[in-house]
Formats: C-alpha cells, sequence, structure tokens
C-alpha cells in the first residue's frame, strides 16, 4: 500500500473513552514486535490503537516513556524464585537456569524485548530485580563476589547472544525460499575442501532450528563450568 493509499484509507478509530495505559502498553507490544523498534513511533502506535496522536500523550510523554513501561512489563513476566528458597548448589543451579530459561524465551516470545532491553538497560525495579535475583543465587551456589559476578555477565551474554542470534535467523528465513536455497547451497558444497560441513549438514540443520533445546544445551555446559554439574549430570 502506497503512503497516498494509506491517506485516504479511513481509519478506523477506537470507542471513545476506552483509551488507557493498558491498552496503549498493549498495541505497543503488537507493534514493536511486528515492526521493530527502528518503526515505532508515536504516530504509528496511534494508528495500531486507531486514536489520534495526541490521545496516546494524554497518557504517556513520550516514546521513551512508553518504551520503558514495555520494558519493565515485558520483564515482569521473567519467573523469579523466592528469596532464601535455594538450600543447597543443586537447587541454586536449579533455580538459576530456570531464570535463564524465562529470560530467554521472553526474547524469543517478544523481540521488541531483546531491542529494548539492549538499549535501554537496567530501568525499573523488575530489570533490577532479574539481575539481583540472579546473582543471589550465584552467590548461594558457592561463588565468591568477583566470580558471581562475572559469572552474570556471561550467562546474560550467552542468553541475549542466543536470543537474537534465533530471532535474527527466523526473520532472514521468513524471506521467500531462502531456507531451501541455503540447502541447496550447503549440499553442493565440495566435500574434498569442507570435509566436517559437509558430513553434518543434517546434524546441523537440526541443531540450528532446535530453539529452546539448543539453548539449554549451552546454557548446561556454561553452568557446569561456572557452578559445577547439576542433578541430571550427575545421574
Amino acid at each position: 500500500m502506497t503512503v497516498t493509499q494509506q491517506a485516504r484509507t479511513p481509519r478506523r478509530r477506537a470507542p471513545r473513552n476506552t483509551l488507557n495505559p493498558d491498552r496503549i502498553l498493549d498495541a505497543a507490544v503488537v507493534l514493536l514486535d511486528r515492526d521493530g523498534a527502528e518503526a515505532f513511533t508515536m504516530r504509528a502506535l496511534a494508528a495500531q490503537l486507531g486514536v489520534g496522536t495526541m490521545a496516546v500523550y494524554s497518557h504517556f510523554r513520550s516514546k521513551e516513556e512508553i518504551s520503558d513501561a514495555v520494558a519493565q512489563r515485558l520483564l515482569s513476566e521473567v519467573e523469579l524464585p523466592a528469596m532464601g528458597e535455594a538450600e543447597s548448589t543443586a537447587d541454586a543451579r536449579e533455580q538459576l537456569r530456570e531464570v535463564c530459561r524465562s529470560v530467554f524465551r521472553l526474547f524469543a516470545d517478544h523481540p521488541s524485548a531483546l531491542q529494548l532491553l539492549t538499549t535501554r538497560p537496567m530501568r525499573g525495579d523488575e530489570a533490577i530485580a532479574v539481575i539481583d535475583r540472579m546473582l543471589g543465587l550465584l552467590r548461594a551456589a558457592g561463588l565468591d563476589r568477583v566470580d558471581a559476578a562475572r559469572a552474570h555477565v556471561a550467562l546474560m551474554q550467552y542468553t541475549v547472544g542466543s536470543a537474537l542470534w534465533n530471532v535474527r535467523r527466523d526473520r532472514a528465513l521468513c524471506e521467500d525460499g531462502l531456507r531451501d536455497r541455503v540447502r541447496a547451497r550447503l549440499a553442493d558444497l565440495p566435500a574434498d575442501r569442507y570435509p566436517a560441513l559437509t558430513e553434518l549438514v543434517p546434524e546441523l540443520a537440526i541443531a540450528q532450528d532446535a530453539g529452546m533445546a539448543q539453548y539449554e544445551l549451552g546454557l548446561d555446559g556454561l553452568l557446569t563450568g561456572l557452578i559445577g554439574p547439576g542433578p541430571r549430570s550427575a545421574r
């Protein structure tokens, strides 16, 4: 649809007196996940809601204020164990694993959270609560102050990097026929030049599409290196 066509298309307005902060944030999440932070403007959000731009400003002072509120709303979905629940290193490790999985799942479900939290970090109580709980669990697992801080950074780097890789790969593969073209390219590689890759093309494709299972494989390896083997490894 061209800009001219969009201008001629009548906007379906929301019923009067129905706009509220929760509805604005719901629409902001949809808009950010669908179009990305680069396309997120107050005008686009108002169009998503079917209202005039000034109606949005009556609830939020700026796009930045909405972005912060969206980030905190999404972070509130991360499941945090209660303080004092970890009674052993194994308990702390397992709870830390679940927090990391919850953060990864949030980023996978809401690419907007990944963009907002990596460009506007440490805003609001929810972000601070996640960091505090992870550090507490690392200390409960027996790590000293320096190791706990460095382990937290390593876990977040891995989680954010994995989520970003998955989001970008999924978006790239949405291009028509790209997945088939990639597979055809790999199938045509000369085995004498790339022996390891050509041998493992099917297994590599499975691993790249594994999502959470692939993330957990790396997470468990990282936790084992940082803290020690968990109950699954001990069996």
